[in-house]
């Protein structure tokens, strides 16, 4: 902790050194050819910064909503560098940065055709339609280094630069140095190392008829896998065994891999207002194995993996890999305050399992999938529209929807069949091994709600109705299956799902500087398949913050708490040979406070946060459960810093 204390108030001096050297005159409109690097004095004028430099994503382009934002340069929030703190601790992972990632409420797949099912990584990479695609009329650069304690680091590098007024260059890079929290010998010694990077860029004609937009992008990532805490001989479940100096983990010598790799390019030309004409090209590649090289050979790690040998191969290494190639095509135009989009796509789909054979299976692994699709908009009004699309795959697969939003109300209806996944359908591999014929899963949902803003008061209640026909999940299937099978396995239930939640968010600012706010989602699950789906019945967030900005705007700052805490429920557990979570009903992962303390600064143009994580386990002296068996966030003192160039 005093380490990170000192380097905190280095860089903030640092940051204090460089506000003195020069005063922000941000958003002043002027705009000045510049020529060459000087020294810049307090007399001197940034013509370049925030509010010059915006950004918009290729669906704004696409379905002609033009609307774009100016980079990110708050303070508030800024210490949520934590994947799970970044989605309202509504997901899971095994309790340290870069392991696998899952929600705890089902979702709905955004495609309906051909799937790998290897989604767990999906967090940390970002996919073509997230690539912010900017227009800066200087030279941007932001770099941002996060210290996590125990060597959990987080780099952050973005560059953009427009080569004339009507084409830009843009580069990101994100790396995940983050080292084991059980268990750990050395300093590197790394439980996830995750490299992603794009590469991107933008061009349109003089007269904005011809747009064309292409990125490149990559993430190769890989995790050490311990497989959760080994409690043992013990036979009853004792909190406290999960928190000990010397617990052992279950594995060892275990890794998985998750390697994507995606060529995407977009062009459209404009006939008229009321009509255009585009195409959409991509190229995804992901590629997934399961790796253990432990000394021990056929006998290793037999209290995870249980007997079984599915198939007898040294060095153990199973790999499953997704291709597909895709093109759309469409015409799109806006007729008053109505956008419409008519499309057909084509998508060619190639699957390869290491160790199985077409043509032992009952379904194609390289095959065209034809969709065709509709996209409508009533409204330009970003806080004020009516909107539906939907998509049919020709072999009665689709998805269908609908939403009306305005400052007061909204409300939003889904329906969607789609095809189970791959991993689901089929897989083989040294310790696993089904086959099954599944139905393809139906889902349906309707949500409501309300904003109401009175002063410094909001309040927004939204209720939801989520029904699931034939879902599919892993579970533990003991005394479902063979005795000589690993019981972790895909089942579709035969009946129907529903989920009810209500969430409530509000919050409240007072004494001009203080802000609280919460958020409460309750949820029950019925019918005749429930068992299949446990859920928190309630999950709640909060955060008490004191915010002031200081020294005529040079210095922000918000300092607070952060809490959050589920309910007791039976979360799913994780598979390291099969990279799923599934649904279990042995271990209840117990209600915990979970409190984090923040200091977060703005000076000029450097951000810097301090975070003290869970310090309720400093009184409890026993920390959390996201995930069963595998210890979360411990208390850890965390500091990191970006700052952002405009020249």
């Amino acid at each position: 902790m005093r380490n990170g204390l000192i380097i905190f108030l280095i860089a903030m001096c640092g940051f204090e050194a460089m506000a003195q050297r020069q005063v922000s005159t941000e958003g002043d409109g002027a705009r000045k050819d510049r020529r060459g690097s000087s020294v810049i004095d307090d007399s001197t004028k940034q013509v370049y910064g925030p509010t010059t430099t915006e950004f918009t994503y290729l669906r704004n382009i696409k379905y002609n909503n033009p609307k774009s934002w100016n980079v990110d340069t708050l303070v508030y929030d800024f210490h949520k560098f934590q994947f799970i703190a970044q989605r309202n601790n509504t997901y899971q992972n095994l309790g340290n940065i870069g392991t696998a990632f899952a929600p705890i409420y089902p979702t709905t797949p955004d495609i309906i055709g051909g799937r790998i099912g290897f989604n767990n990584y999906d967090e940390y990479y970002i996919p073509y339609e997230d690539i912010k695609i900017y227009d800066t009329k200087s030279p941007y650069s932001k770099f941002g280094i996060i210290w996590g304690g125990k060597g959990r680091s987080v780099t952050n590098v973005e560059f953009s630069r427009n080569i004339d007024e009507r084409s830009n260059f843009s580069f990101q890079y994100r790396g995940l140095y983050i080292d084991k929290q059980i268990e750990r010998e050395r300093r590197g010694d790394r439980m996830a190392l995750g490299h992603y990077y794009n590469l991107g860029g933008n061009y349109a004609t003089k007269n904005g008829r011809y747009k064309v937009l292409g990125n490149f992008s990559r993430q190769n990532h890989v995790v050490d896998e311990y497989g959760g805490i080994d409690p043992g001989q013990d036979t009853v479940f004792i909190l406290t065994d999960y928190f000990e100096e010397n617990r052992q983990g279950f594995l060892s010598d275990v890794q998985t891999r998750d390697l994507r790799t995606d060529y995407h390019l977009y062009q459209q030309y404009k006939i008229n207002d009321q009509m255009q004409v585009y195409h959409e090209m991509d190229r995804y590649k992901q590629l997934n194995d399961f790796t253990n090289t432990s000394s021990s050979g056929i006998e290793t790690d037999t209290s995870y993996f249980g007997s079984f040998i599915a198939l007898d191969t040294i060095p153990i290494k199973d790999r499953t890999k997704i291709i597909h190639r895709q093109h759309e095509v469409g015409i799109k135009g806006d007729i008053g305050k109505t956008f419409y989009s008519f499309y057909y796509k084509g998508r060619e789909v190639n699957v390869d399992y290491k160790y199985l054979l077409e043509d032992t299976l009952d379904y194609g692994t390289y095959y065209m999938e034809n969709y065709a699709g509709f996209n409508l908009r009533f409204g330009n009004d970003s806080t004020s529209y009516i909107e539906t699309y939907g998509e049919y795959l020709f072999d009665e697969n689709y998805k269908l929807g609908a939403k009306i939003q305005n400052k007061w109300f909204y409300a939003e209806g889904r329906s969607s069949r789609y095809l189970p996944t791959y991993v689901q359908r089929a897989y083989l591999g040294r310790h696993d091994q089904w086959l099954n014929d599944f139905e393809s899963t139906l889902n349906t949902e309707i949500k409501a709600g309300i904003n109401f803003k009175l002063g410094g008061l909001y309040l927004q209640p939204e209720a939801s109705y989520n029904i699931i026909t034939d879902y599919i999940y892993f579970a533990d299937r003991t005394g479902e299956v063979d005795s000589t099978i690993r019981p972790i396995q895909p089942k579709q239930v035969s009946g129907d799902i529903s989920i009810i939640k209500g969430q409530l968010k509000a919050g409240i600012t007072f004494l001009k500087h203080f802000t609280l706010k919460t958020m409460f989602i309750y949820s029950e699950v019925a019918g005749d398949e429930a068992e299949a789906i446990s859920l928190p019945q309630l999950l709640i967030n909060g955060q008490l913050a004191y915010t002031n900005i200081l020294y005529e705007g040079n210095l922000q700052l918000q300092f607070g708490f952060d809490f959050h805490q589920r309910s007791a429920y039976f979360a799913n557990a994780y598979d390291a040979s099969t990279m799923q979570y599934y649904r279990q009903n042995e271990f209840k992962t117990p209600a915990y406070p979970v409190i984090d303390v923040f200091l977060n600064v703005k000076i000029n143009r450097g951000r810097a946060f301090l975070k003290y994580n869970n310090i309720y386990e400093r009184i409890k002296q026993t920390g959390y459960f996201l995930t069963p068996y595998y210890p979360a966030q411990t208390t850890i003192l965390d500091f990191g810093i970006d700052w952002a160039l405009y020249d």
